[in-house]
């Protein structure tokens, strides 16, 4: 355990903006990620604002043309964690096989790091399932005044056993894995083909911290050279949305002064405010880091990690 490791590549995606370039502008700047909810009708709930990733943003834009399709089972909080890792790879300047597709179809292909040699350990949140998905499903799944198990139900009632032979017909069977919190991992090393340790950690807002601990062990014990470690989330769902209101955790009296809205250390402080976005860093073992280094002479890095 005695391996020294370094932070090479710096991914993050927030409302400051995609990749670390953007963020850091927007942060030196004083810009606000903060304004009224774009992805859902916020008039509704007590507090109507939101630190929101930019509308422009597409996961397309950073997966190989060969892995789109797979973009259809991605859960907003999965999109995050694929973006913020195509970027941290180009920020570390690693060749695999998402940051160069074209290369890695020749038989010669030679990525950075052999894919047993990096791992992924990426901290995830609680995926809340899309509205829209459920509501035509559930909506199959209603029974007329007399039938059902309830006789006496109106005609508007859910039935269970209607869901159940009826509603689930009208999910994809690949349904479920758009809100599996291990998938924001798998679809990282399926798309940059990493095959050493890997693991997904769920322990709410401190998921993101203990994988870059577990990544930082996976290379000091000799595991792997390198790691994908961070984590991505998104509240931004109106039944995750509905539960932090509930805790009472959230702003609502600066619905029209959004830039204000956060304020931690102030007497006055009235709470958060709901986001989305993650941040995902390549750790790297010195010695593997300079040995690229000395032939790469972009290469940085930015920090090490001793504890």
């Amino acid at each position: 355990m005695t391996r020294r490791v370094v932070i090479t590549g710096l991914g993050p995606v927030t409302g400051l903006g995609i990749g670390i370039d953007a963020t850091w502008d927007a942060a030196v700047s004083g810009r606000c990620a903060i304004a009224r909810i774009r992805q859902f009708d916020p008039s509704g709930f007590a507090s109507q604002i939101a630190a929101e990733v930019d509308e422009s943003f597409k996961v397309r834009d950073y997966v190989p043309k060969n892995y789109r399709k797979a973009t259809k089972v991605m859960a907003r909080d999965i999109e995050i964690a694929v973006a913020c890792a195509d970027q941290a790879a180009r920020d570390a300047g690693l060749v695999t096989r998402g940051t160069d597709p074209d290369a890695a179809k020749a038989d010669d292909f030679t990525p950075t790091y052999a894919p047993e040699r990096v791992g992924c350990q990426i901290g995830a949140g609680l995926i809340a399932a899309d509205l829209d998905e459920l509501t035509s499903a559930m909506a199959v799944a209603r029974v007329a005044e007399g039938e059902g198990a309830n006789p006496g139900a109106g005609a508007r009632d859910f039935d269970i056993h209607k869901w159940g032979t009826d509603g689930l017909k009208s999910l994809t069977p690949l349904w479920l894995l758009k809100y599996l919190p291990n998938m924001l991992a798998s679809h990282v090393t399926i798309i940059h083909d990493t095959q050493g340790p890997s693991n997904s950690i769920t322990c709410g807002e401190a998921s993101s911290g203990l994988s870059v601990g577990e990544s930082l062990r996976v290379i000091q014990r000799g595991s792997a050279d390198a790691s994908f470690c961070g984590g991505a989330e998104s509240k931004l769902n109106p039944m995750a949305f509905l539960r932090q209101l509930m805790t009472e955790r959230l702003n609502t009296s600066s619905n029209d002064a959004p830039g204000a809205a956060v304020r931690p250390f102030d007497t006055n402080a009235a709470g958060t405010v709901i986001g989305e976005g993650g941040a995902i860093v390549v750790l790297e073992a010195v010695e593997t880091f300079e040995a690229r280094a000395a032939q790469d002479g972009d290469a940085h890095a930015y920090a090490e990690i001793v504890g």
